[in-house]
């Protein structure tokens, strides 16, 4: 998708669909490989069946809380749409957290034009602050590792300074301008730097001090809950972490994957999963059963219900018809 060019005609349904399915069996063909199947099997089903609700609980928190961010966002930038719809947008957008970077999850600037008319600018600047903070604050819950003599204090005030200054930048109107200016003296950007300024202007409002830290707040909660989560699998698997250490392995995980921009992170996650486990104690199984349990209650259940409300919602269920009726549309235009 190109989210600062020409809008897109639609979406290819099919495609995610396929980048979902081919994805999970990867993962779990990987995970199968590198164990003892008949270890792991018997860990899966010694799990407490009844655990699996408060861990869905704590993912459908973190899904509620980044839509309160979400929804701010958009009234902030003086484009409101209903918390009812605007819910499903949101949801709908987990359907296609399976793809290369996440990009699919632009989905929601489509829906959102399409359906309420908000500009693809005002809703791409949301998705971006959104991702950015979510980064910051899973960083910020990695700092954890501090206190657990697994990070080197130097790497954690490097990356604080970094954190600090690409706020800073982001909030001056000359830097960026400068920055922008230096794309349109590349040939390949030229096109884009018009969008890009409107791009800006839409979500320079996002840059002020006060969201920043409202929308830190709300992500580092979000992302608390889930590390949460993987604490109450390793208990359910009978090996005890503190909280703090499982929220630091469930956070350092996803920053791995994060740094990976493929297939949302699959993959690399479920890997620095079950590293950071086995590096705190666990068996190899019982960490790859660990990593297997908390990514179905975290990643797949989103994803899960992100197709539901797609295929459940008339509204967005035509937006897939839309797209099947599309032949060749040019890729810059595909989302």
């Amino acid at each position: 998708m190109n989210p600062t060019g020409k809008p897109p005609r639609g979406w290819q349904g099919r495609t995610s669909i396929i980048w979902t399915a081919v994805g999970g069996a990867v993962v779990f063909a990987l995970l199968s490989l590198i164990s003892d199947l008949d270890v792991l099997m018997e860990a899966l089903r010694g799990f407490p069946l009844m655990l699996l609700i408060p861990i869905g609980l704590l993912s459908l928190g973190n899904y509620a809380l980044r839509f309160v961010k979400w929804h701010w966002y958009l009234r902030k930038m003086d484009q409101p749409v209903p918390a009812g719809p605007n819910s499903l947008v949101f949801l709908s957008g987990f359907a296609l957290t399976v793809t290369p970077g996440k990009v699919g999850e632009f989905v929601k600037a489509f829906i959102l034009k399409v359906r309420h008319g908000v500009p693809y600018t005002s809703s791409t600047a949301a998705l971006l602050m959104e991702r950015f903070t979510d980064v910051v604050a899973i960083v910020l819950l990695c700092f954890l590792g501090l206190f657990l003599e697994f990070l080197s204090p130097v790497w954690v005030v490097i990356s604080g300074i970094i954190i600090v200054v690409i706020i800073a930048s982001g909030r001056s109107r000359r830097f960026v301008g400068y920055l922008i200016d230096c794309f349109d003296r590349v040939p390949p950007f030229r096109g884009l730097t018009k969008h890009l300024r409107q791009l800006y202007d839409s979500g320079w409002v996002l840059t002020s001090p006060g969201i920043y830290t409202w929308s830190l707040i709300i992500s580092v909660i979000a992302w608390l809950l889930e590390g949460i989560g993987y604490y109450l699998v390793a208990e359910g698997l009978g090996f005890h972490l503190t909280v703090t250490e499982a929220v630091f392995i469930y956070s350092a995980s996803l920053i791995g994957g994060t740094l990976t921009l493929f297939l949302g992170g699959l993959g690399a996650t479920e890997g620095a999963l079950v590293g950071l486990g086995i590096a705190f104690g666990m068996s190899r199984n019982i960490s790859i059963a660990a990593a297997i349990i908390i990514r179905v209650m975290t990643l797949w259940l989103a994803v899960i219900i992100g197709w539901l409300v797609f295929l459940l919602t008339p509204s967005l269920r035509s937006l897939l018809r839309v797209s099947s009726r599309e032949k060749d549309p040019p890729t810059s235009e595909l989302l």
